[in-house]
């Protein structure tokens, strides 16, 4: 199973950054990778402040739901 994340940081200063988990799990990381990119692409409608920097889908292991 894979877990998106999206990093986004304050845009007047780009040091300060949060992790954004997505609540979802996917069984292909395609799948995951797609929602990443829509969880970046949203990113300005709940936090006008931030700007997506990076992206991952984490491998979560057997039985776990984050890490």
């Amino acid at each position: 199973m894979y877990q998106a994340l999206v990093v986004a940081c304050f845009v007047a200063n780009m040091q300060q950054c949060v992790t954004l988990e997505d609540q979802g799990w996917y069984e292909t990381e395609t799948r995951c990778r797609a929602r990443a990119f829509e969880m970046a692409n949203d990113v300005h409608k709940y936090m006008k402040s931030h700007k997506p920097v990076s992206w991952e889908c984490r491998v979560l292991p057997e039985g776990m739901l984050t890490k």
